[in-house]
């Protein structure tokens, strides 16, 4: 199975948890890929901090150099479709989630990946995705 990485994964790998590192040596290189909310989402981040900080310019240089290993799977038509779909459902079923996670899933499924994450509270409720934690 191929994985997408969500935002708390992407996080990680930048911090170089030792526990995330470890899990994906499993894995060969092209089956770890992330998706454009999860870019945007640590663009995000990195933006909150002061533009002259350590920290930010650290943290915008790990960004860059994952970014150019890792695969950013696009939106395809089908994200789309299962965006729809899947917000509807966790919506009828009471379980809502915050949209950038539907869109990482939604991405993710139409690519046929899972999802590596720590908030599997909200990614397990979205049925026909895989996830997994690697803690």
């Amino acid at each position: 199975m191929r994985y997408v990485l969500d935002t708390t994964a992407f996080s990680a790998i930048m911090r170089r948890d030792k526990y995330l590192l470890t899990f994906l040596k499993e894995y060969r290189p092209g089956d770890i890929a992330t998706v454009p909310p999860v870019v945007a989402e640590i663009h995000y981040g990195i933006k909150r901090l002061d533009n002259f900080s350590k920290k930010y310019l650290l943290l915008q240089s790990e960004r860059d150099r994952l970014l150019s290993i890792i695969k950013v799977l696009p939106w395809l038509p089908e994200s789309s479709e299962y965006f729809g779909s899947i917000k509807a459902d966790l919506e009828s079923r009471g379980k809502i989630i915050d949209d950038f996670d539907i869109a990482i899933a939604a991405i993710a499924i139409s690519h046929k990946y899972g999802v590596i994450t720590d908030n599997m509270d909200h990614f397990r409720r979205i049925n026909g995705l895989e996830s997994k934690n690697w803690k």
